[in-house]
């Protein structure tokens, strides 16, 4: 599968839209591992991914962060009092 795309997106939007992939590719796999999302999103041959999935998860992450915004912020606390 040869990956064509015209759109753009901002660096903002290419960042949430990582930090997105990335947690779905986490909550799917259960791997802790980033060789493997890296191994699989390396082109092998121009303009294909290694694993086809791992576009197709960018572009979901990418049309969430267009539709939803960025993902949700954690909560930091200072102290566990903070804690409601």
């Amino acid at each position: 599968m040869k990956i064509i795309s015209n759109q753009e997106i901002t660096d903002l939007q290419g960042y949430y839209a990582m930090l997105v992939m990335l947690k779905k590719y986490w909550q799917l796999t259960g791997s802790n591992d980033l060789t493997d999302i890296l191994s699989g999103g390396e082109c092998w041959v121009e303009d294909s991914p290694a694993d086809i999935a791992i576009w197709d998860y960018w572009q979901e992450a990418i049309q969430e962060v267009k539709k939803n915004g960025p993902p949700r912020l954690k909560v930091l606390y200072k102290s566990i009092d903070e804690i409601p």
